[in-house]
Protein backbone atom coordinates (compact mmCIF):
# COMPACT_ATOMS: atom_id res chain seq x y z
CA UNK A 1 0.00 0.00 0.00
CA UNK A 2 1.08 3.82 -0.46
CA UNK A 3 1.11 6.27 2.64
CA UNK A 4 -2.71 7.21 1.56
CA UNK A 5 -3.66 3.54 1.71
CA UNK A 6 -4.08 2.80 -2.23
CA UNK A 7 -2.60 0.32 -3.75
CA UNK A 8 1.15 0.27 -5.39
CA UNK A 9 1.20 0.35 -9.74
CA UNK A 10 0.79 -2.60 -11.09
CA UNK A 11 4.27 -4.34 -12.50
CA UNK A 12 2.31 -6.24 -14.89
CA UNK A 13 -1.34 -4.83 -16.78
CA UNK A 14 -3.08 -7.55 -19.16
CA UNK A 15 -5.35 -5.96 -21.66
CA UNK A 16 -7.07 -7.79 -24.67
CA UNK A 17 -3.59 -7.92 -26.82
CA UNK A 18 -0.84 -6.83 -24.77
CA UNK A 19 0.91 -7.97 -21.39
CA UNK A 20 2.54 -4.65 -20.13
CA UNK A 21 4.96 -5.67 -18.00
CA UNK A 22 8.77 -4.48 -15.93
CA UNK A 23 11.78 -5.13 -17.91
CA UNK A 24 14.09 -7.60 -17.85
CA UNK A 25 17.83 -7.80 -19.21
CA UNK A 26 16.56 -10.15 -21.54
CA UNK A 27 14.68 -7.78 -23.74
CA UNK A 28 17.33 -6.16 -24.93
CA UNK A 29 16.92 -7.94 -27.70
CA UNK A 30 13.74 -7.22 -28.86
CA UNK A 31 14.42 -3.68 -28.22
CA UNK A 32 17.19 -3.42 -30.31
CA UNK A 33 14.68 -5.16 -33.45
CA UNK A 34 12.54 -2.19 -33.73
CA UNK A 35 14.52 0.61 -32.20
CA UNK A 36 17.26 0.15 -34.70
CA UNK A 37 14.36 1.58 -37.55
CA UNK A 38 15.21 5.16 -38.17
CA UNK A 39 11.36 5.65 -38.89
CA UNK A 40 10.86 4.62 -35.13
CA UNK A 41 12.87 7.27 -33.41
CA UNK A 42 12.39 10.04 -35.97
CA UNK A 43 10.46 11.96 -32.97
CA UNK A 44 12.22 11.35 -30.40
CA UNK A 45 15.38 13.54 -29.92
CA UNK A 46 17.34 11.65 -27.56
CA UNK A 47 17.46 8.56 -29.73
CA UNK A 48 20.98 7.63 -30.87
CA UNK A 49 21.63 7.20 -34.52
CA UNK A 50 22.73 5.26 -35.63
CA UNK A 51 20.96 3.04 -33.18
CA UNK A 52 23.34 -0.22 -31.73
CA UNK A 53 23.03 -3.41 -30.09
CA UNK A 54 24.61 -1.18 -26.78
CA UNK A 55 22.38 1.45 -26.79
CA UNK A 56 19.65 -1.31 -26.47
CA UNK A 57 21.66 -3.12 -23.59
CA UNK A 58 22.37 -0.19 -21.94
CA UNK A 59 18.28 1.33 -22.32
CA UNK A 60 17.11 -2.02 -21.20
CA UNK A 61 19.70 -2.02 -17.56
CA UNK A 62 18.71 1.04 -17.12
CA UNK A 63 14.44 0.17 -17.37
CA UNK A 64 15.35 -2.57 -15.05
CA UNK A 65 17.40 -0.68 -13.07
CA UNK A 66 15.03 2.54 -12.14
CA UNK A 67 13.15 3.71 -9.47
CA UNK A 68 9.87 1.77 -9.80
CA UNK A 69 8.19 4.51 -7.59
CA UNK A 70 9.89 7.30 -9.18
CA UNK A 71 9.85 6.25 -12.66
CA UNK A 72 7.31 2.76 -13.71
CA UNK A 73 8.19 1.90 -17.24
CA UNK A 74 6.56 -1.28 -18.13
CA UNK A 75 7.56 -3.40 -21.58
CA UNK A 76 4.60 -3.66 -24.19
CA UNK A 77 4.63 -7.56 -24.66
CA UNK A 78 2.79 -8.19 -27.86
CA UNK A 79 2.46 -12.38 -29.42
CA UNK A 80 5.81 -12.96 -26.84
CA UNK A 81 7.92 -10.34 -27.86
CA UNK A 82 8.27 -6.72 -26.34
CA UNK A 83 7.36 -3.89 -28.94
CA UNK A 84 7.70 -0.78 -27.22
CA UNK A 85 7.32 0.67 -23.75
CA UNK A 86 5.05 2.88 -21.87
CA UNK A 87 6.36 5.14 -18.84
CA UNK A 88 5.57 7.53 -16.00
CA UNK A 89 7.61 10.33 -14.45
CA UNK A 90 6.17 11.17 -11.15
CA UNK A 91 5.71 14.37 -9.51
CA UNK A 92 3.71 13.25 -6.41
CA UNK A 93 4.55 16.85 -4.67
CA UNK A 94 2.32 18.17 -8.06
CA UNK A 95 0.22 15.39 -8.18
CA UNK A 96 1.27 14.86 -11.73
CA UNK A 97 2.68 12.13 -13.70
CA UNK A 98 4.20 12.96 -17.44
CA UNK A 99 3.65 9.70 -19.79
CA UNK A 100 5.90 8.81 -22.16
CA UNK A 101 5.06 5.95 -24.83
CA UNK A 102 6.39 4.40 -28.23
CA UNK A 103 5.72 1.00 -30.48
CA UNK A 104 7.29 -0.63 -33.09
CA UNK A 105 6.92 0.70 -36.79
CA UNK A 106 5.74 -2.49 -38.15
CA UNK A 107 2.93 -1.72 -35.56
CA UNK A 108 2.10 1.53 -35.76
CA UNK A 109 -1.62 2.15 -37.01
CA UNK A 110 -3.16 -0.82 -35.48
CA UNK A 111 -4.63 0.78 -31.72
CA UNK A 112 -1.80 -1.19 -29.79
CA UNK A 113 -0.09 2.22 -28.04
CA UNK A 114 -3.46 3.47 -27.14
CA UNK A 115 -4.68 0.01 -25.62
CA UNK A 116 -1.06 0.01 -23.61
CA UNK A 117 -1.74 4.05 -22.96
CA UNK A 118 -5.11 3.83 -22.03
CA UNK A 119 -4.73 1.38 -19.29
CA UNK A 120 -1.81 2.59 -17.26
CA UNK A 121 -3.89 5.72 -17.30
CA UNK A 122 -6.54 3.89 -15.73
CA UNK A 123 -3.90 2.28 -13.00
CA UNK A 124 -2.43 5.28 -12.44
CA UNK A 125 -5.48 7.23 -11.86
CA UNK A 126 -6.88 4.08 -9.82
CA UNK A 127 -3.56 3.49 -7.70
CA UNK A 128 -1.99 7.12 -7.05
CA UNK A 129 -3.75 10.48 -5.63
CA UNK A 130 -2.82 11.84 -9.24
CA UNK A 131 -4.67 15.06 -9.78
CA UNK A 132 -3.35 14.88 -13.68
CA UNK A 133 -1.48 12.81 -16.43
CA UNK A 134 0.25 14.79 -18.94
CA UNK A 135 2.16 13.82 -22.00
CA UNK A 136 3.76 15.63 -24.86
CA UNK A 137 5.40 14.99 -28.61
CA UNK A 138 6.69 16.68 -31.34
CA UNK A 139 4.18 18.72 -33.79
CA UNK A 140 4.90 16.59 -36.78
CA UNK A 141 4.18 13.37 -35.04
CA UNK A 142 0.31 13.26 -36.21
CA UNK A 143 0.08 9.16 -34.66
CA UNK A 144 1.57 10.36 -31.02
CA UNK A 145 -0.92 13.28 -30.74
CA UNK A 146 -3.75 10.77 -32.08
CA UNK A 147 -3.12 8.40 -29.22
CA UNK A 148 -3.41 11.56 -26.84
CA UNK A 149 -6.62 12.20 -28.37
CA UNK A 150 -8.17 8.97 -28.15
CA UNK A 151 -7.31 8.71 -24.75
CA UNK A 152 -9.40 11.94 -24.48
CA UNK A 153 -6.34 13.93 -23.34
CA UNK A 154 -7.19 17.66 -24.07
CA UNK A 155 -4.76 20.15 -25.68
CA UNK A 156 -3.14 22.43 -23.90
CA UNK A 157 -0.37 24.20 -25.72
CA UNK A 158 2.18 24.35 -28.13
CA UNK A 159 6.55 25.05 -26.72
CA UNK A 160 7.76 26.39 -29.99
CA UNK A 161 10.97 25.25 -31.07
CA UNK A 162 11.79 23.12 -28.37
CA UNK A 163 13.25 20.26 -29.68
CA UNK A 164 15.62 19.82 -32.49
CA UNK A 165 14.94 16.77 -34.50
CA UNK A 166 17.60 15.79 -36.77
CA UNK A 167 18.95 18.96 -37.07
CA UNK A 168 15.65 20.68 -37.50
CA UNK A 169 14.08 22.88 -34.70
CA UNK A 170 10.65 21.26 -33.88
CA UNK A 171 7.47 22.61 -31.74
CA UNK A 172 6.13 20.69 -28.88
CA UNK A 173 2.45 20.09 -28.42
CA UNK A 174 1.00 19.42 -24.85
CA UNK A 175 -1.85 17.68 -23.67
CA UNK A 176 -3.21 16.32 -20.16
CA UNK A 177 -5.87 14.48 -18.80
CA UNK A 178 -7.26 16.25 -15.49
CA UNK A 179 -8.63 12.99 -12.48
CA UNK A 180 -12.34 14.63 -13.01
CA UNK A 181 -12.12 14.18 -17.24
CA UNK A 182 -10.96 10.56 -16.66
CA UNK A 183 -13.75 10.01 -13.67
CA UNK A 184 -16.01 10.73 -15.93
CA UNK A 185 -14.85 8.94 -19.25
CA UNK A 186 -14.80 6.05 -16.76
CA UNK A 187 -18.68 6.42 -15.61
CA UNK A 188 -19.55 7.06 -19.26
CA UNK A 189 -18.13 3.22 -20.10
CA UNK A 190 -19.82 1.86 -17.29
CA UNK A 191 -22.94 3.07 -18.42
CA UNK A 192 -22.65 2.50 -21.91
CA UNK A 193 -22.03 -1.02 -20.58
CA UNK A 194 -24.82 -1.45 -18.83
CA UNK A 195 -27.17 -0.46 -21.75
CA UNK A 196 -25.78 -3.32 -24.26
Amino acid sequence: MTSDGRPPLPESIQTPRLLLRRYRLTDAEDVFAYARDPEWGRFMPPVPRPYERQHADVFVAGQVLANWRQEPAWAIEHQGRVIGRVRLRLAPRHGRADLGYSIARWLWGRGLTTEAVSAVIDEAFRCLPLRKIAAGAIAENVGSIRVMQKVDMQREGVMRQHWVCQGQTCDSVHYGLLREEWEQRVAAARIERRTK
